[in-house]
């Protein structure tokens, strides 16, 4: 009976060990965007790891009251520049906008693949997720890219920015992303402003094995996407006019 008593023991402190990687209302910090600089990038992210990288490429942006504001100018077609719009869209440089970090999530403690992603946002003028993408590349060796509008989010509907502050919960499988990433990017091609707040993971469906590249990409079993410029650029462009 001891010994029975035992096992069942070691089995709950196994469970209880295991627990906080999947615990029910677990979220991951992305970046709350509190006394960020822009201009200046900390060697630490808000939620304590390495911030590899950022970008701030073709738009302009400041720290208004711990949002950052993101005004996106992407470089537009011009004969002079450019021998025709297949080269203008042959470089994504010029044609997108873009606010992107890298974040070592894989170093968090009990790091888990989420079922949703939170955005913090607001626009301008309201309709800007027409103009921007989200795109991921966990490692930089698999890409995921997807029209702001055409994400999904928990209650089934598309994201709609609008003029006010809004959590916008992404459902990541059904809008075609894996459950964490390291890189991370919202771009535009198309003018507009927007602000961000708080963005974080949150509903653990798996903890991730870090012991290796090899193993953190086992658990994207999505189908990629392909990078930013794989999308129909043009064709969404055309929309807008």
């Amino acid at each position: 009976m001891k010994k029975f008593l035992a096992i069942i023991l070691a089995a709950m402190m196994l469970l209880a060990v295991a627990a906080p990687a999947l615990a029910e209302g677990e979220t991951f910090l992305w970046d709350n965007f509190d006394d960020r600089d822009p201009n200046s990038k900390p060697e630490l992210a808000p939620n304590g790891v390495n911030m590899w990288w950022d970008n701030w490429a073709n738009l302009r942006a400041k720290n208004e009251d711990g949002a950052i504001k993101i005004d996106y100018r992407p470089k537009a077609f011009d004969t002079e520049d450019y021998d025709s719009e297949e080269d203008y869209f042959a470089h994504a440089a010029d044609w997108m906008a873009n606010w992107g970090e890298a974040v070592n999530m894989w170093a968090l403690d009990g790091i888990s693949y989420c079922k949703y992603l939170t955005i913090r946002i607001k626009g301008a003028e309201g309709g800007e997720e027409a103009k921007l993408i989200m795109d991921w590349h966990p490692e930089d060796s698999k890409f995921y890219a997807a029209r702001f509008s055409d994400l999904v989010l928990a209650d089934g509907s598309h994201p709609a920015i609008t003029t006010e502050w809004q959590d916008l919960v992404i459902d990541l499988e059904a809008s075609g992303f894996p459950g964490m990433t390291n890189a991370f990017h919202i771009r535009a091609f198309a003018k507009c402003v927007i602000w961000l707040d708080e963005i974080t993971f949150s509903e653990a469906v798996a903890p991730i094995d870090c012991t290796s590249a090899e193993t953190i990409l086992a658990g994207m079993t999505l189908p990629e996407t392909g990078k930013p410029g794989d999308l129909p650029i043009k064709d969404f462009l055309a929309e807008l006019e």
